[in-house]
């Protein structure tokens, strides 16, 4: 049996027989969707027509471009993380064709109630892209259902800055760590405002003690650059010592991060503050200085004064004194 409707400027054709699962076309018109559907039918009828093979399940899927795709981008571990979290959720169980629009707005509603929008929009995006990869490349005929969904506003830019007192505690629990370099990294990251990734991934090769500068080769954008180092990120790159061989900073980043969260709960500065916050404190620094927005995206590696507003919280005393 075959029936037709029309959705959108598109006419689908629906045939279904008892021991077959149903086959669905769109067509430009109505009466090419009734010549398909009389096509199809005939060859249900003769057995010639085989029965359709099941979509994988998303889990499946994302395991594949997990395994195939991420690698090959820049912050990996970010979207490994965060492809294995939605594999184990609800939409992991189920069939590329059976992940409606209907069914992800219901999945970001109920994320919407537990983590921030940001979040909601990074998952989002990756379910978006992993549909995009399977209709493109992976020869799947799905249609992607997160382009068919109101996407959540970006939540609001975090404002954290050090508050007084903070940085001294936060550097007296870093040099009592038992990793030797926290201290001269937090430094680093306070003066120059150098992602965490950026950082840990510093080489002797790429520091200029005459020149005080560190070249970063690979940079999240993709754009090297060359930072200046003031007397104290000097000074506290070179309390690192230097029998250490390739990387400034030894260890993996997960247990760089663990020494730096365990150092600030000895510290007792509050729990909300993130080491990212330390870019933002560095941003915000260099233009208290007075160094104009060309200058500090030369230091920081942003690439739009947009991207710079988000990380910049000049505190009003301080305006105050430059306005005086």
């Amino acid at each position: 049996m075959a029936s037709f409707r029309k959705r959108g400027d598109k006419w689908q054709a629906r045939v279904h027989r008892k021991d077959h699962s149903p086959v669905v076309q769109s067509f430009n018109t109505k009466a090419d969707a009734v010549k398909w559907a009389r096509h199809t039918e005939s060859q249900l009828d003769l057995g010639t027509l085989a029965p359709k093979a099941a979509m994988p399940r998303l889990d499946r899927i994302v395991e594949r471009y997990l395994a195939e795709v991420t690698p090959t981008k820049k912050g990996a571990a970010q979207e490994l993380n965060r492809g294995r979290q939605i594999a184990r959720t609800s939409l992991g169980s189920m069939q590329l064709d059976k992940i409606t629009s209907e069914v992800v707005s219901k999945y970001r509603d109920g994320r919407l109630r537990e983590v921030s929008n940001n979040t909601v929009r990074l998952e989002l995006a990756f379910i978006s892209v992993v549909f995009e990869q399977c209709a493109k490349e992976w020869s799947y005929k799905v249609i992607n259902p997160v382009k068919q969904i109101r996407i959540p506003k970006p939540g609001k830019p975090r404002q954290r800055r050090l508050r007084p007192g903070e940085e001294e505690a936060l550097l007296v629990a870093c040099a009592e760590s038992s990793a030797t370099y926290l201290h001269s990294l937090v430094v680093l990251a306070i003066e120059t405002g150098m992602r965490f990734g950026e950082l840990v991934s510093i080489t002797w090769d790429n520091v200029d003690f005459a020149g005080r500068t560190i070249y970063l080769p690979d940079t999240k954008n993709g754009h090297p650059r060359t930072v200046p180092l003031s007397t104290r990120a000097l000074g506290a790159i070179l309390t690192v010592p230097i029998g250490y061989e390739g990387r400034v900073f030894m260890g993996k980043p997960g247990s760089i991060r663990a020494a730096f969260g365990a150092a600030l709960k000895r510290s007792g500065v509050g729990s909300d503050l993130r080491f990212h916050d330390l870019r933002h404190e560095a941003v915000t620094r260099l233009f208290e200085k007075g160094l104009n927005p060309i200058e500090v995206g030369m230091i920081s590696g942003h690439r739009s004064m947009s991207m710079l507003q988000r990380y910049t919280h000049l505190r009003p005393e301080g305006l105050m004194a430059r306005l005086a």
